[in-house]
């Protein structure tokens, strides 16, 4: 099954735009996401300041925890009552709205800061106001953000006996956000995209080996057969239109796709190449990192999707915002390859495989918990990962990538 991952994944920015489209008329009516965090995301420090936060969190349990917002509640600026109280003492117990501030009854500029201070840390559009998606993840228990910490604090000593080079890649799935450290610092960082809740990118540790500029796609057969054949009954200038040939096997002969009928069973005994370009499902730069899930990093025709919050669009590979710099990060220079080169290289049509002086360790982690500048960030457990706290918590955290903007 985790080889289908891959396969899938392709067929999004080529072939399925209803679900680009509908995020990114949402995101544009929203703030752009923060930019990607410039700590180092698994450390010995982020080791020490998570088991710290932990203690932290264990002392507020045995105090009886925080307060909770009835359900289906929704409080904004200039809101005045019982529960904009309550969320005052709230915001408080986590230090998103300072302790000195009175307790009061108005949803003041205050709160509104607080607010959006605790969404930023949260991963939630900073919309400063109390609905849907920030009210469930307000309510989740003191309980369960410590299963949560300890399940990411055991994904972090795991993973630190791995990082024993100087230089590698940090993809994290749940902040939808790739590292690349040296001498541990994040030199780079790039937004990515991941794989849906049916489809998740895998927790993977491989080594980038080379760069490839200007990919082909070779789609893969079930997307053929569930996507690209149906698109060509409909529209039989759709392989013109997105550049895609037709072979009568891998390595055959190509097939002039006029001749060929696509309502019979003869369609599924062809095979498809998508042509290098920025209209390719790949985009113009893929980074070969061979590994059993056939999972990898690449460019993608559909830039709009990096302003959404929640990034979760893929059915497995990693889609990188700033790929080309990435790229270069990588190559470091080899051969006089710089990132204006790859440009240049790649707006010229040249395809080529730039193979690294030495292969370059990457990670695809899943940490839904850490610390960064002294507060606590929690992010959505998009894969439900974090082991059976979600049975015990309550209101489901599950469905928060659902309200991230709001009506």
């Amino acid at each position: 099954m985790l080889r289908r991952v891959r396969s899938i994944d392709l067929s999004l920015a080529a072939l399925v735009f209803t679900v680009g489209f509908c995020s990114v008329a949402a995101a544009s009516r929203s703030r752009l996401p923060p930019p990607p965090t410039t700590n180092v995301l698994v450390s010995e420090q982020a080791l020490q300041q998570l088991s710290a936060a932990i203690q932290s969190y264990e002392r507020m349990a045995r105090a009886g925890g925080w307060p909770t917002l009835p359900r289906r509640l929704s409080l904004r600026p200039g809101d005045s009552d019982q529960n904009v109280l309550i969320l005052r003492q709230r915001l408080k117990a986590t230090g998103d709205l300072p302790a000195n501030v009175p307790d009061a009854y108005e949803y003041d500029e205050n709160v509104r800061a607080a607010v959006i201070n605790y969404q930023l840390r949260n991963g939630l559009q900073p919309t400063g106001k109390v609905f849907g998606v920030t009210l469930r993840s307000l309510n989740a228990s003191v309980g369960y953000r410590l299963k949560q910490m300890r399940a990411n604090l055991a994904r972090m000593q795991q993973l630190l006996p791995k990082l024993t080079t100087n230089r590698y890649l940090l993809m994290n799935a749940s902040s939808f956000e790739v590292q690349g450290v040296s001498n541990g610092r994040v030199e780079i960082a790039s937004r990515t995209i991941v794989g849906k809740r049916q489809t998740p990118t895998p927790v993977v540790s491989a080594s980038v080996r080379a760069v490839n500029l200007l990919p082909y796609w070779h789609v893969p057969g079930t997307i053929a057969q569930r996507a690209l054949v149906p698109a060509i009954q409909k529209d039989p200038a759709y392989l013109f239109k997105q550049h895609i040939r037709v072979f009568s096997s891998f390595g055959g002969e190509e097939i002039d796709p006029s001749t060929v009928n696509w309502w019979g069973p003869e369609s599924k005994r062809y095979v498809f190449r998508q042509d290098p370009g920025a209209h390719n499902a790949l985009g113009v730069i893929r980074l070969d990192m061979p590994n059993k899930h056939i999972v990898y990093m690449h460019d993608t025709p559909m830039k709009q999707l990096f302003n959404a919050y929640e990034r979760a669009y893929s059915a497995g590979c990693v889609r990188v915002q700033t790929v080309q710099d990435i790229a270069a990060w990588l190559i470091n220079g080899h051969q006089g390859w710089t990132r204006d080169r790859i440009v240049q290289s790649i707006a010229a049509g040249q395809r080529k495989t730039i193979k690294l002086p030495k292969s370059v360790p990457v990670h695809f982690i899943y940490l839904t918990a850490w610390v960064e500048n002294g507060r606590v960030q929690f992010r959505n457990d998009l894969y439900n990962r974090d082991g059976e706290l979600r049975a015990k918590a309550g209101p489901r955290l599950s469905s928060m990538h659902q309200s991230f903007v709001t009506p």
